[in-house]
């Protein structure tokens, strides 16, 4: 670009910015931020005057002019994406809030990020995939394509098959997912850039709240969420492993995932934990293809997809740190990168600050939200590592060491107990583990090699933020991260080996025939475990889950014309997520000895107690109090171990107490 190209776009970009400061300036002034304002008033106007002044000496030539013409989109794009982005923090930041302002965030998110897109888009005059030229790709790859479609279509068989029956029974967990999506439906939050159950930003509700659009306020719809993130985080494997390793390894790394176990049970639990498994392939796929093309728009489609991490479950956020990771890492490594890529990192790092800026205008503003999960999980933060050193007289090393081992032991020697699955059994079987431990001998052997670096870091860093430096190791929904990493060393593992008999003469169609045998072996030995062993000793039950789930499922067939009364403190509630959620509009309450005196029902509507087996007579006083109801004994699915006893008391079917 010519200098006096280059001047006449600095002195345009110069009017332009003065006016956005005194708009700033004056907005923060309204807000009574009197002094950041005026600092910035006090800057825009002597800017403002300059600029004029030089345009109106200096007008651009026609020449100029159409020099100038193909940047004119781009910058306009550039301009709009700058001011809504910065009308959104100050939208989010104000603490007066409105449901017109909250709209008015998400209408200025969406259009700052498709502003962004359609300047980088146009820079490189990017033109949409043509239909026949996929089809032509699809003809000249067949095999490959016919190979990854068959394992994502029995991926989402597998995750469908009695979707609502296994795991047994359905959590709270999910149901607080369930009840904050229908808020988001009915307009109960309308602030996107802020957080609600269990920390969590609202955004990550969103998927639910789609799936319960097409599928209904069900149980299968917030399941199916998963489900769907479960089959995207397969493929999204499949693509980095085709982008590392070539296709066999991608084949064999996202065929094993069809019915891992670990992933399997999270992708049929209506829970966020999920996007971990999606989110760390699909941004290390994205950094390192767009690297290779360096293409701009994969840089930016890289940087969106880094800043969405801070909209889902917490774990996830540490793939932004993989991304960003990754390309210092490029930077550390290959000459010349920074400087043959500014342009491409500086696409890259606005489509990452473009996407992530609300909610992280909203954490900076509500540090102790962000902190939430890790202040209360980390052995550091909340003190706990030093309690144990005090309380054991062990040393910190080997409480450290205690975790490590617990950590990772749990992939091959150690059963995999609580945290959403209690299985009798390690993650991986005695197969998948000889493989999985082939395979991260081969990474190591290689480990300076940039996909092999990466692979490890990632791996350790999950099992060590994750892991052994949180509370309760092995915590199962802080390692979903390392499943494709499992898929990936588990292939390694065949491929080394597959190398070895090659070497040994045998021929290329039985190597390749003995690993299709390898999946096939791993996916019955974990089909087995899942969908009989596991399903049928009803691992996954849980006494107080189970009566929030069947005492909900009873009120939705007794009506809403029927309240719940529980005698259940202080083991379980009457308000338990689940409960509530399948019946949203029955009131609850919760009983105990004391409070039958005081009980008083209306008499138009029905009753429906329920009492845990210690507090089995407290029924029977309802009863003398109200008769003319019905008495139910409900046994669990499991035994013959009593879940609770119920009284039933229809409406106007009692006389005066």
């Amino acid at each position: 670009m010519s200098s006096p190209i280059r001047n006449t776009l600095l002195r345009i970009l110069g009017f332009i910015l003065s006016a956005a400061l005194t708009l700033i300036g004056i907005t923060l002034m309204r807000r009574q931020e009197l002094t950041t304002g005026i600092i910035l008033i006090v800057i825009a106007l002597p800017l403002f005057l300059l600029a004029v002044r030089s345009i109106e000496k200096n007008p651009p030539t026609d020449e100029e002019f159409n020099l100038l013409k193909p940047f004119l989109v781009p910058g306009l794009m550039f301009l709009a994406t700058t001011a809504l982005s910065g009308a959104l923090i100050l939208n989010v930041t104000n603490n007066f809030r409105t449901t017109e302002m909250d709209y008015a965030a998400t209408a200025e998110w969406l259009l700052s990020l498709l502003s962004l897109t359609i300047g980088i888009l146009w820079v490189v005059k990017w033109k949409p995939v043509r239909p026949r030229d996929v089809v032509d790709w699809v003809k000249a790859n067949k095999i490959e394509f016919g190979l990854a479609a068959a394992i994502m279509l029995a991926a989402l068989i597998v995750r469908m098959v009695a979707l609502t029956d296994h795991p047994y029974p359905w959590s709270g967990d999910e149901a607080s997912v369930g009840l904050d999506a229908i808020r988001l439906m009915d307009g109960g939050i309308t602030n996107l850039f802020d957080t609600s159950w269990s920390g969590q930003p609202n955004i990550s509700f969103l998927p639910t709240a789609w799936t319960m659009l097409l599928f209904g306020r069900t149980m299968f719809a917030v399941k199916m969420m998963s489900v769907i993130t479960g089959v995207l985080s397969i493929l999204a494997l499949y693509l980095l492993a085709r982008e590392w390793f070539g296709m066999e390894i991608a084949l064999i790394a996202s065929g094993f995932l069809i019915a891992y176990p670990f992933h399997l049970q999270f992708s049929r639990i209506g829970v966020d934990n999920i996007f971990d498994a999606l989110m760390a392939p699909l941004v290390i796929w994205l950094v390192f293809r767009a690297a290779r093309l360096k293409s701009l728009p994969v840089y930016l489609f890289a940087g969106i997809a880094s800043g969405l991490t801070i909209y889902t479950y917490v774990g996830t956020r540490l793939v932004l740190a993989m991304g960003v990771g990754t390309l210092v890492y490029f930077a550390i490594r290959q000459k010349d990168y920074l400087k043959t890529n500014l342009v491409q990192l500086g696409v890259y790092l606005a489509g990452l600050v473009v996407t992530a800026a609300p909610m992280t205008a909203f954490f900076i503003k509500r540090p102790e939200l962000f902190m939430t999960r890790l202040g209360q999980e980390g052995i550091f933060l909340n003190g706990w590592l030093a309690a144990q050193v005090e309380q054991t007289g062990r040393s910190a090393a080997q409480v450290l060491l205690d975790q490590f081992s617990q950590t990772t032991l749990v992939f091959f020697a150690q059963n995999a107990g609580s945290n959403f699955l209690n299985f009798d059994r390690p993650y991986l079987t005695t197969l998948g583990a000889v493989f999985f431990l082939i395979g991260l001998a081969v990474a190591f052997r290689n480990f300076f090699e940039q996909r092999y670096f990466i692979l490890q870091m990632w791996f350790w860093s999950v099992m060590t933020l994750g892991g052994f430096l949180t509370l309760s190791p092995p915590a199962n929904t802080r390692l979903l991260m390392t499943i494709p990493v499992t898929g990936l060393f588990i292939a390694l593992g065949a491929m080394q080996i597959s190398k070895v008999l090659l070497n040994l003469k045998f021929k290329q169609t039985w190597v390749f025939g003995l690993n299709f045998l390898l999946i096939l072996a791993l996916a019955y030995q974990n089909l087995n475990f899942y969908f009989v062993h596991y399903w049928q000793g009803r691992f996954f039950q849980d006494a107080s889950g189970e009566l929030g789930m069947e005492t909900g499922l009873e009120l939705q067939k007794l009506g809403e014309d029927y309240d719940y009364y529980l005698f259940g403190l202080p083991r379980v509630f009457a308000q338990f997520p689940t409960t509530d959620f399948l019946t949203p509009n029955n009131p609850k309450f919760d009983l105990n000895a004391d409070s039958i005196k005081e009980l008083s029902i209306d008499k138009d509507r029905g009753a429906f107690f329920v009492a845990i087996p210690e507090n089995q007579s407290l029924i029977k006083f309802v009863a003398l109090k109200y008769p003319g109801g019905t008495f139910k004994e409900v046994k669990r699915r499991m035994d013959s171990e009593i879940l609770y006893y119920a009284y039933i008391l229809p409406p106007k079917a009692s006389a005066a107490p």
